[in-house]
């Protein structure tokens, strides 16, 4: 019976010791609740440099159901502007202390933040680089 004893003991303790970290943080440790404009977008495999007027697109984060409203005014065609005007689903990954952020399901890239400017890099895979402010 005791060797049954410390089975259970050691399974409720392991059970006890776990926690629900599943590498995502929610948006309310994020900081991107509100209003951010997209104001330069550059890389990609031709190499744009394009500068966007604030209030041309703007991404608008709510923390409390993890959804970005994207309104996009850009009409110039030519110029890839990332996501269309829409509502979509958002969440942070922390991937040894590297931040990604997923929209719609998709990893847009590595995520970084200060208080008044975020930014957006894939760069790695010959994607773009995003910046957005306040």
């Amino acid at each position: 019976m005791k060797p049954l004893f410390s089975v259970y003991v050691v399974l409720i303790l392991s059970m006890i010791s776990c926690s629900n970290d599943d590498d995502s943080n929610d948006a309310i440790a994020s900081g991107l609740n509100g209003k951010w404009n997209l104001v330069n977008i550059s890389g990609g495999f031709t190499g744009i440099d394009h500068d966007f007027a604030i209030g041309t697109i703007v991404w608008d984060f709510n923390e409390t159901n993890n959804m970005v409203t994207v309104t996009n005014n850009n009409t110039d065609t030519t110029i890839s502007d990332i996501l269309p005007s829409g509502t979509y689903s958002y969440s942070i990954v922390d991937k040894e202390s590297i931040k990604e952020l997923i929209v719609n399901d998709i990893n847009r890239g590595t995520f970084e933040m200060t208080n008044d400017e975020f930014i957006i890099n894939e760069q790695f895979r010959d994607g773009f680089r995003v910046v957005f402010r306040r």
